[in-house]
């Protein structure tokens, strides 16, 4: 299989250079995946699983924050607030993330406020999804 360049991103390290076969992306619209060659695209990236196939066919899943995705000369650039493996999630941390969110949203709020409230509710859930999907 063809392969392309990937580079992740997160706000605090750089959690992947190198080649892949495949990336695989969560939007607000749904999942997207990515081949060698693919045409130009820009994407926002949500909250959920984010993955890729490296060119040894090995496979890597973590749960990313928001950000965004460059796709253009056969190299994809991806950019997250958060980028975690299994084993760096800590579901504890995840929980009460959760219930501060909730709590938030909850009160009264302004409009950018409720925003910030509702991402922080999306990434704590989508932690949690992914820390029980490997523990099952």
């Amino acid at each position: 299989m063809e392969l392309f360049d990937l580079k992740i991103m997160a706000s605090d390290h750089v959690f992947y250079n190198g080649k892949a076969q495949v990336l695989t992306i969560h939007t607000p619209n749904g999942s997207k995946q990515f081949l060698a060659h693919h045409a130009k695209a820009i994407y926002a990236i949500t909250p959920g699983l984010l993955k890729i196939r490296k060119e040894d066919n090995s496979e890597i899943e973590v749960v990313s924050g928001l950000g965004s995705m460059i796709f253009s000369n056969n190299q994809a650039e991806v950019l997250v607030d958060t980028c975690e493996t299994q084993e760096e999630l800590d579901a504890r941390r995840a929980k009460e993330s959760l219930e501060r969110a909730k709590e938030r949203m909850r009160q009264k709020q302004s409009i950018r406020e409720y925003y910030m409230s509702q991402a922080s509710m999306a990434r704590a859930l989508a932690r949690l999804q992914f820390k029980d999907k490997h523990i099952n």
